[in-house]
């Protein structure tokens, strides 16, 4: 046996990538020659999985089930189940995970019995892994991966939103949000928070607890009373600051990522080109006069392309 096959075998199969007070995202690799292939114990938390590779999976007292990157397994915190190899390559999967509290509210939409209750909330051993979850997920799972340090609030949106998306796959769409005063009361006590808020890097849950709502009730109201998630509307108030400061002579564009929030300066004049066409350092070098053109012949040339192409 090779040194890095032996390594592999004695690895702990399972590692978190993220964490937070609401989720966690991490990876599972298990050589189907490792000692826990079979049985790796119950799950520490109640989580949803996307696999790499496909094995049998057998819940305890439930008909095993093929896993592959068709299907999303769903596992209770706690409930004992088996694994058997159809891959050479073992069980390798990237999985998603909800605190309790998060889960019972998110199912009690569809289901009050099983969010009531005290153990087995996911009332189904997998769900259905449309193109669209699929891709998403894997969006997300690189973006943990492979980021220094991925913006904790934009994780935290992402996977209640695939999960969001994984139960409407077993239940159906969920009944629409009323655009009622005292809903749209609490996205204009969000914004407010925001508009103060905005260059810290507060969690999903600190926002909910600023403005006294629960996380996913927040989620929902805000993300369908503006039409943008909560990190997305957080970032364009940081974007919208940084032109202006800018604009009005700030050379220090590092020390101005820092201020707003952002991780670094590579990460700031991304998000900078995407919002705006251009980098920071482009933008204080163009003249006013320009750039004003520029906006104008863009707005223009939007405007002549439906009679165009008629």
């Amino acid at each position: 046996m090779s040194v890095a096959l032996r390594s592999a075998v004695h690895e702990p199969p399972s590692a978190v990538l993220h964490a937070s007070e609401l989720v966690c995202v991490g990876r599972f690799r298990c050589p189907t020659n490792h000692p826990r292939f079979n049985d790796s114990g119950p799950t520490k938390w109640f989580c949803f999985v996307f696999p790499r590779t496909a094995v049998w999976i057998e819940h305890e007292g439930s008909a095993p089930f093929v896993a592959d990157a068709n299907v999303i397994p769903l596992y209770n915190r706690g409930r004992p189940y088996q694994r058997r190899a159809i891959s050479r390559h073992g069980d390798r999967t990237d999985w998603f995970a909800v605190a309790p509290g998060l889960l019972r509210e998110m199912l009690a939409r569809y289901d009050l019995n099983a969010a009531n209750d005290a153990g087995t909330l996911f009332r189904f051993g997998y769900g259905r892994a449309t193109p669209r979850i699929y891709a998403w997920q894997r969006a997300v799972f690189d973006t943990v991966a492979t980021g220094a340090s991925p913006d904790g609030l934009f994780v935290e949106e992402s996977v209640v939103g695939l999960l969001s998306q994984v139960l409407q796959t077993l239940y159906g769409a969920p009944p629409p949000i009323s655009d009622r005063r005292e809903h749209r009361a609490i996205v204009e006590e969000t914004r407010a928070h925001l508009a103060g808020s905005y260059a810290g890097n507060e969690s999903l849950a600190d926002i909910a607890r600023a403005t006294g709502v629960s996380v996913f009730h927040l989620c929902r109201l805000f993300r369908r009373l503006t039409g943008r998630t909560l990190h997305g509307y957080r970032g364009q108030l940081r974007l919208h600051r940084a032109l202006e400061q800018i604009s009005d002579g700030t050379q220090d564009l590092l020390g101005l990522a820092t201020d707003l929030g952002y991780s670094g300066h590579s990460h700031f004049t991304a998000a900078f080109r995407a919002a705006f066409g251009t980098t920071p350092s482009e933008w204080r070098a163009t003249g006013s006069y320009s750039r004003a053109a520029q906006a104008l012949a863009d707005c223009a040339a939007l405007s002549a392309a439906p009679a165009l192409r008629r």
